[in-house]
């Protein structure tokens, strides 16, 4: 049987079919090759991109966990030392590529973050840039070697705010209370002047509540936070302010308000005036920059309401004598009268950090200065000594007060591992007084205060046997020892596991100036004008021995009385102030930023 035969050409074309295909396979292998050398180099350029800025983010992070606050311009080398440890920690070498590192300011600008390395006079903020130069292909590294560089930049801000104070933050409610009375024609509670010391104000909310009265001499956006301090208005009006302020921005303990309305409604606080500027200070920067710096912490501070609210009163009154007949307090002192003046009143004053004591640009408190005078009733309803006898008088006591000062310089401790609490630095300048004692003015009359230059002067009579009772006047004077003070630097820890506000510490001179100290060293001593010259020795012998040894005794135990028990509470718990120590204090701490920017 013939079979059928096979055309040669059937098998040429099966022969060509096969060929394409293989070489169609071949390409698509090829390409499958290139498409994942591609999609490996771009998966690996994407991991050392986010590794690099991985690496970028911690350095920068390392800036705002290193202090308080970021300082790029006394502390560059230490915090660029820092970045470097922290990203060869990370694995990055330093050594192959340099990291760039940049301080300067930041601020938000259209809703975002910007970073300004060109302050040169606060440098708040900083910048870390890094570089790694890596292969570009892998495959193009077999025929034409290229690399790519990578690069990842991050920045941090970290600024802070304290709250601190010096002096007594102790109230006596009564004398509060006479003082306030005499001032403001009124009075509060133990409750709500507690309430008052514990709330703070925002001085940002306070100048924009006073926006919304309308009371500010410029708007607030369109002058200088200078000219918005120069504001004149009334006590009344800071009341008011106060009121609209911590309702909107402060938690408010319950018996907040009805002190601050129960002060706006006493007769006198919408008769006293004052300018804010008088307890509100802006430290002079070094340049612009630094003005704008201190106005942006200005803002940002807080003031406790008493210590505002209190301030505003004894500026409004300054250079005027506050008469206080009758203290609200017994304080067993026959005939007492007492006059307040303040010659400077508390002043807040808002500065950066760090600094030194004698920069113009330190943030620092300062209590009042003030002169107080005291008279008392010396031997009330007179005094029979037998052979002398003596009459009714009165002794006088002016005490000029220095303000105390402290100054915050520096802040330490606030590292995220730190547990040992924060440390800061003051330069505390304590309170001294100039004490003068003589003439206390007429008996009976509280708003006659004699002349304190002249002794104490004693009407009496000597009793001399066989001749009439001879008329003599007893001189006595004293001597006061002087006192100053100085700045003093010291080093506090903030307690972690305690509240704020905080006492961190007190300060005394060497030599001790209180005014215990004062009256240990005060020297008295009696004369005796004898109106009749005849008076024979042996009397005068004995009437001076009387007076040595019963009139200075008394005289000593009334000084005794008005220096401890009625100028010490009214300095320490009315004015805060405590005389040759100073107590520092802090009420609150704030810090601003840490996070990443950009």
């Amino acid at each position: 049987m013939l079979s059928p035969s096979r055309s040669p050409g059937r098998y040429s074309r099966i022969s060509r079919q096969r060929g394409a295909v293989g070489i169609g396979l071949i390409l698509l292998m090829v390409s499958m090759v290139l498409f994942l050398a591609m999609a490996v180099d771009t998966g690996r350029l994407y991991m050392e991109k986010r590794k690099l800025q991985k690496q970028a983010d911690l350095a920068a992070l390392s800036l705002g966990r290193s202090a308080c606050y970021i300082d790029g311009i006394n502390n560059k080398e230490a915090l660029e030392t820092l970045v470097k440890q922290n990203l060869a920690a990370n694995g990055f070498d330093t050594t192959a590529s340099n990291p760039t590192i940049e301080f300067g300011a930041a601020q938000i600008t259209g809703n975002q973050w910007q970073f300004e390395p060109a302050s040169t006079a606060v440098k708040s903020a900083g910048r870390v840039t890094l570089s790694k130069t890596v292969p570009g292909s892998l495959i193009s590294q077999l025929y034409n070697p290229n690399d790519v560089t990578l690069s990842a930049s991050a920045a941090v801000y970290k600024r802070m705010s304290v709250g601190f104070g010096i002096g007594s933050r102790a109230i006596d409610v009564d004398l509060t209370n006479s003082v306030l009375g005499a001032a403001l024609g009124g009075s509060l509670s133990v409750i709500s002047y507690q309430g008052l010391a514990d709330t703070k104000v925002r001085l940002a909310g306070l100048l924009s509540a006073l926006g919304d009265m309308g009371v500010l001499a410029v708007d607030l956006t369109a002058g200088t936070l200078e000219e918005v301090l120069d504001t004149q208005l009334t006590v009344a009006q800071l009341i008011q302010a106060n009121i609209l302020a911590v309702n909107e921005y402060a938690v408010l303990d319950t018996d907040v308000l009805p002190a601050l309305n129960q002060l706006d409604s006493m007769p006198d606080v919408s008769a006293l005036s004052l300018k804010l500027s008088d307890i509100i200070v802006l430290a002079a920067g070094a340049n612009e920059e630094m003005n704008n710096e201190i106005r942006r912490a200005a803002l940002a501070s807080q003031i406790a309401l008493f210590d505002l609210i209190s301030g505003a009163i004894y500026a409004a009154t300054k250079d005027n004598f506050l008469y206080i007949p009758n203290l609200a307090v017994d304080l067993g002192v026959a005939g007492l009268a007492v006059a307040l003046k303040v010659i400077e009143p508390p002043q807040f004053t808002m500065g950066v950090l760090p600094a030194d004591a004698q920069d113009g640009y330190v943030t620092s408190v300062t209590t009042s200065q003030v002169e107080l005078k005291l008279k008392a009733t010396l031997l009330g309803g007179g005094l029979d000594l037998g052979v002398l006898a003596l009459n009714v008088g009165t002794i006088g006591l002016t005490a000029e007060v220095a303000k105390a000062e402290t100054r915050l310089l520096d802040a330490n401790g606030c590292q995220l591992s730190d547990e040992n609490g924060m440390t800061m630095t003051f330069a505390t300048k304590p309170s001294v007084a100039v004490l003068k004692v003589g003439d206390g003015g007429p008996p009976g009359d509280l708003t006659d205060f004699g002349d304190v230059t002249q002794p104490i002067q004693i009407g009496a009579y000597v009793r001399v046997p066989l001749i009439l009772d001879v008329p003599v006047e007893i001189d006595i004077s004293a001597n006061v020892p002087v006192s100053t003070s100085d700045f003093i630097e010291h080093t506090q820890t903030v307690d972690p596991t305690l509240e704020l506000p905080q006492l961190v510490g007190s300060v005394s001179p060497p030599i001790g100036k209180t005014l215990n100290d004062t009256l240990n060293n005060i020297e008295l001593k009696a004369e005796l004008n004898v109106a009749n010259l005849g008076l024979i020795n042996v009397v005068l012998n004995l009437v001076l021995g009387l007076l040595t040894d019963v009139v200075l005794p008394l005289v000593a135990s009334l000084l005794n009385s008005l220096l401890l028990s009625v100028l010490d509470p009214l300095l320490s718990q009315v004015l805060g102030i405590t005389v040759g120590t100073a107590d520092v204090f802090v009420t609150s701490i704030d810090v601003d930023g840490g996070g990443l920017i950009e």
